[in-house]
């Protein structure tokens, strides 16, 4: 019960005011409504095919800024015990960004319509769990695996094509000639388990911490500079469980068709692993995993939002 206050100078008791509680109660419900559903000040809505599409540009910013990292990760995590800085930094210094940027066309082919994808689940899902009696952390659970299901389905496919292209040193083309269409999803149980987990995470954890903020607010909204920090810890927390999973695609998707590695299951990836190299080889490559990661998404999601709520409110 909230304490009333008592005006000593007039003698009279202030009671709370009831329309401001209930201000407050809406403004709670309508940050809840269209959390999955950006909607402008005149109450206009993006359509499916739009928001597919700045989705996508959104994807292509983000991961433009963080691709040589995704190279240094893909190294690290691939050899191991074996990984060599030096060896890295020559290859960086006889030709920086052919290195830096081998596989590049695919990955920036299959992460536009996987981060659009991405974004489509997490609002259909989410729209759809709104109605439902959870509370907002199933929600976010919920809607935030089925993002990660969806980004599985075109993610798989561009991230071998990359892990490869840096492993192989070979052009996109050339690779995607030599593994055939079924080639290019090997390892995709465990890149949906990796999937899952990290989305479920992120999304859950960057949500419930953008809710506390805008409760603690005064104006109930919370900035784009703020979203985008609220991403940070949660990207770390996800990117750093799911570590092991990425380790053990990377090994699967680096190795050739057909190979004995190939065909190992996830868990016995990991069992050799920890048998021929140790367990902290699991983590392999966290540093660069937790430099890239949280920061893309984090700034994926930021991007997402501000090219979603512009195109709102200047081209509808």
């Amino acid at each position: 019960m909230r304490a009333c206050s008592n005006d000593m100078s007039s003698g009279t008791i202030a009671l709370p005011d009831p329309s401001k509680e209930k201000k407050s109660v809406l403004d709670g419900v309508k940050r809840m409504e269209t959390k999955f559903n950006k909607v402008s000040s005149s109450g206009k809505q993006l359509g499916q095919v739009s928001a597919f599409g700045i989705s996508g540009l959104a994807a292509l910013a983000s991961h433009l800024v963080h691709h040589p990292l995704y190279t240094l990760k893909s190294h690290m995590m691939m050899h191991g015990a074996e990984f060599r800085v030096r060896y890295f930094l020559d290859n960086i210094r006889r030709s920086p960004v052919r290195f830096l940027y081998r596989g590049l066309l695919s990955r920036c082919m299959g992460v536009m319509p996987e981060k659009a994808l991405k974004m489509q689940a997490w609002n259909i899902v989410g729209k759809r769990l709104e109605s439902s009696n959870y509370s907002p952390l199933p929600k976010y659970l919920i809607a935030g695996s089925a993002a990660g299901a969806a980004t599985t389905v075109l993610g798989c496919p561009s991230e071998r094509i990359m892990v490869l292209a840096h492993i192989r040193k070979q052009g996109v083309i050339h690779v995607a000639k030599a593994i055939g269409f079924k080639g290019m999803y090997q390892g995709w149980r465990v890149t949906l388990k990796r999937d899952i987990v990290f989305n479920a995470l992120f999304f859950t954890i960057r949500d419930v911490l953008v809710d506390l903020r805008v409760r603690k607010s005064s104006q109930h909204r919370c900035g784009r500079f703020e979203r985008f920090i609220a991403g940070l810890p949660a990207g770390i927390l996800a990117a750093t469980v799911s570590c092991p999973l990425d380790v053990a695609k990377t090994r699967i998707q680096g190795a050739r068709l057909g190979s004995k590695e190939a065909e190992m299951s996830t868990l016995a990836v990991m069992m050799d692993i920890i048998q021929k190299q140790g367990p902290r080889y699991l983590f392999k490559g966290i540093l660069p995993r937790i430099y890239v990661v949280p920061s893309m998404m984090s700034l994926f999601y930021v991007f997402d939002e501000a090219f979603k709520q512009f195109a709102l409110d200047n081209l509808y």
